[in-house]
């Protein structure tokens, strides 16, 4: 019996490491940082909330609605996708290219050293800010509860 609550333990605390469950407003940051960092387009979609997204979808349909003059322009970035692919592109994708990109990711905040701090959950429990220090400026990142889960509200 002891074995079984330790397998069961492991395989929750497994399935919420990877998304399962509902995660912590510091643990959804947290996530979204790895993903960052790593260069996880689609893992810093899944951090962020739907409107959050809004503004990155418009840019995609931007580069889907004329893909031979989107390769050329991405490609003065470092970043290289074919007609096709600009066609068929998420923005998982794009922001996957955008973070390995030497050229592209310059120009893109350094998240590599974020010290997570202090969370604030409102009392209606359907926003937080978490606070977050890099190089020593801090800023407050809002996220909401979206569909039970919490989600970035705008990437930093």
């Amino acid at each position: 019996m002891k074995k079984f609550a330790l397998a069961l333990a492991a395989v929750l605390v497994l399935a919420m490491a990877c998304g399962g469950g509902a995660a912590t407003p510091e643990q959804v940051v947290q996530r979204f940082l790895e993903a960052w960092n790593s260069g996880d387009g689609d893992g810093v979609v899944g951090c962020m909330s739907s409107e959050g997204l809004v503004e990155l979808d418009g840019f995609i349909e931007i580069l889907r609605a004329a893909p031979d003059e989107s390769v050329a322009q991405l490609a003065m970035m470092g970043i290289e996708f074919t007609p096709e692919e600009v066609a068929e592109l998420t923005v998982g994708q794009f922001l996957g290219a955008m973070l390995t990109s030497e050229a592209a990711s310059a120009d893109m905040p350094d998240l590599s050293n974020v010290e997570i701090g202090e969370t604030v959950i409102a009392e209606d429990g359907q926003t937080a800010v978490v606070n977050v220090t890099a190089d020593g400026e801090s800023e407050e990142l809002e996220l909401v509860l979206e569909d039970g889960n919490w989600k970035i509200s705008k990437t930093p």
